[in-house]
């Protein structure tokens, strides 16, 4: 549907849905033939009519008028921004007038303005309940997959490091059980057990990876123990990620929202009422749904919940105040008064009573008893009387305040069956076999499998020695004259040079210099492939992990968070600045990495 049909629909759906008082319903309805022919007439003046009809029922954020404003406004840019300005005016935190509002000013060449709007934009969007949820959901997603594609490639580079020791010793083990060809056999079986055991390429890539702890250092361990539990962790935390997005929030919670921030949102009502049913006679229920009809002004409605909740033998006064200041309201005075005197039978410090009844003994030209309510309404309010509550039609009424605290003592009586009918989640632990999906189990077994090799081959089976000089793997019991620095070949040619052919000395620099070649070339490979992989190479392991976590938060955040997340929760932000720092971020990272491995002598 285009934009420029969509606002009618949307404006005409919410005058169906929502009964809205006279006052407010005129001034918006104003608003509406102002938008249909904007030609000649100010906005100005209806606009100012809608925000004084909210004033006095004391409403804050009009969501629904606001939504249609800014979908008016980004039908018709040619019409200027007052429709955004009104927007901002009557929900100030929608964060879509804002991000409007940055992308013109940019557009119009006031940048200082747009960069203004934009980190208000962002304000707004962490204010408001349903963005702010999106978005730390979505950014929870975001951390899962950065996290987990830099443990990955730490985990494969960090394999391939040890790769050529473990092939060593395979084949070490295999020599000292069998002779000739059977010995080789062995040693392939032990590198490629995985294989072998009819399991796959993932487990094969894991196995090597545990087995190689033994070559290395304490804090690379603790890394690689680490990597092992964020892997395995990884889709658990995915899926309860995507539980949580996927859930709709208690419809409680969103009606404790619509309270405290005094919203309209008639869709939350429509559903608040359709557990109507389920809660007839609740007199919490009776109360919230109460306030919530008479800030929609469906005062009539709103009437009936009230009664309801004032028919409950349960002590709350307040229902009585605000029968008695809708009976005032309607011009009939003594209902008002009949109401007050019962709010002062059921709680005689309800201050509000005595202060709205001090209106309604003037109105009765009983002025000495309003006067006598009125002195008694201040000594309970400690002050003051006016300021307690919310403001009513007539700006002399205070209303009591229905909270998110009468949200939470309605949920406090629920049973577990109510509590899932208003939307919350079973409580019910999963069981633990959600930690053995068949992700998971990979690297928990590859992390015991780790432990139980290194623990193993620490007291009986050392690491073999890879020479600093040609690369050669061996073990320092096989031959005499080795040295855990250098082969027994590199003793001789360069610590012994005197004693050795010149056509064995140059066969043996011959061979170092490709082997610094080969490593340096698969040094570059890896530091351009996986940013942070070249600090890994050279046993910078911990710093290699935060580079490579550096990389591909940015990395996802292109790909991922931006086009599949941001921009689904907030259509109108620009993302331009997100991705241009997300780049940044990456090249970065990704430079850190490959720089370091050119510099290599």
């Amino acid at each position: 549907m285009k934009p420029s049909r969509c606002v009618p629909v949307l404006i005409g759906a919410l005058i169906v849905a929502m009964p809205v008082a006279a006052s407010v319903e005129e001034a918006w309805l104003e608003v509406q033939e102002v938008l249909s022919a904007p030609e000649g007439r100010s906005l100005q003046e209806p606009v100012e009519d809608l925000i004084s009809a909210a004033e006095e029922i004391e409403l804050h954020r009009m969501t629904p008028y606001a939504a249609a404003l800014v979908a008016w406004s980004e039908a018709h840019p040619e019409q200027g921004n007052v429709a955004l300005e009104t927007a901002i005016r009557i929900d100030p935190e929608l964060p879509a007038g804002y991000f409007l509002m940055s992308s013109r000013s940019w557009a119009e060449g006031s940048r200082g303005r747009s960069v203004s709007w934009y980190l208000k934009g962002w304000l707004a969007s962490l204010q408001n309940q349903v963005t702010r949820r999106h978005l730390v959901l979505s950014t929870g997603i975001w951390l899962v997959l950065g996290v987990g594609a830099a443990a990955l490639v730490a985990l494969v580079v960090m394999m391939l490091r040890t790769i050529r020791q473990s092939n060593h010793d395979a084949m070490a083990v295999g020599g000292m059980i069998f002779d000739g060809g059977n010995a080789v056999v062995f040693g392939l079986v032990l590198v490629l057990l995985p294989l072998f055991a009819g399991l796959g390429p993932a487990w094969l890539v894991v196995y090597l990876f545990a087995v190689g702890w033994i070559y290395l250092d304490d804090s690379q361990r603790t890394v690689a123990v680490s990597i092992c539990v964020v892997l395995a962790l990884a889709p658990v935390v995915a899926e309860a990620w995507q539980r949580a997005m996927l859930r709709i929030p208690p419809v409680t919670d969103r009606v404790s929202v619509m309270l405290d921030d005094r919203q309209l949102n008639p869709a939350v009502l429509r559903e608040f009422i359709g557990l109507k049913e389920a809660f007839e006679g609740d007199t919490s229920y009776h109360l919230v749904l109460g306030e919530l009809l008479r800030m929609h002004s469906a005062l009539e409605s709103a009437k009936l919940e009230f009664q309801s909740a004032a028919a409950q033998p349960l002590g709350d006064a307040r229902p009585f105040v605000i029968l008695g200041n809708m009976a005032l309201e309607d011009g009939n005075v003594q209902l008002a008064i009949q109401h007050y005197d019962e709010a002062i039978a059921i709680d005689g410090r309800t201050a509000l009573a005595y202060h709205n009844l001090s209106s309604a003994y003037d109105l009765n030209r009983r002025f000495q008893q309003g006067d006598a309510a009125r002195d008694k309404a201040r000594d309970l309010a400690g002050g003051r009387s006016s300021s307690l509550g919310y403001r009513g039609r007539d700006p002399r009424i205070r209303y009591p305040k229905v909270s998110s605290d009468d949200v939470k003592d309605f949920v406090s009586g629920l049973t577990p069956e109510e509590r899932l009918l208003v939307g919350f989640s079973s409580s019910r632990w999963r069981s633990f076999r959600q930690f053995l999906n068949p992700l998971s189990v990979v690297f928990w077994v590859g992390g015991l499998v780790g432990l139980g090799t290194l623990l193993i081959r620490s007291k009986w089976y050392p690491a073999a020695k890879e020479c600093t000089k040609c690369g050669k793997v061996y073990r320092l019991e096989d031959e005499p004259g080795e040295s855990p620095v250098y082969c027994r070949q590199c003793v001789s040619v360069f610590l012994q040079r005197d004693l050795v052919p010149i056509d064995q000395q140059t066969a043996k620099l011959a061979q170092v210099r490709r082997w610094d070649r080969w490593t340096s070339l698969v040094r570059r490979l890896i530091s351009a492939i996986a940013p942070g992989g070249y600090q890994l190479v050279q046993d910078r392991v911990v710093f290699g992990v935060v580079v490579g976590i550096v990389a591909w938060m940015a990395l996802v955040g292109i790909t991922v968070w931006v086009p599949r997340f941001l921009q689904v929760i907030e259509p109108t932000i620009p993302v331009q600045p997100i991705l241009i720092v997300l780049g940044i971020v990456f090249i970065a990272a990704w430079m850190q990495s490959v720089i370091a491995s050119w510099q290599r002598r």
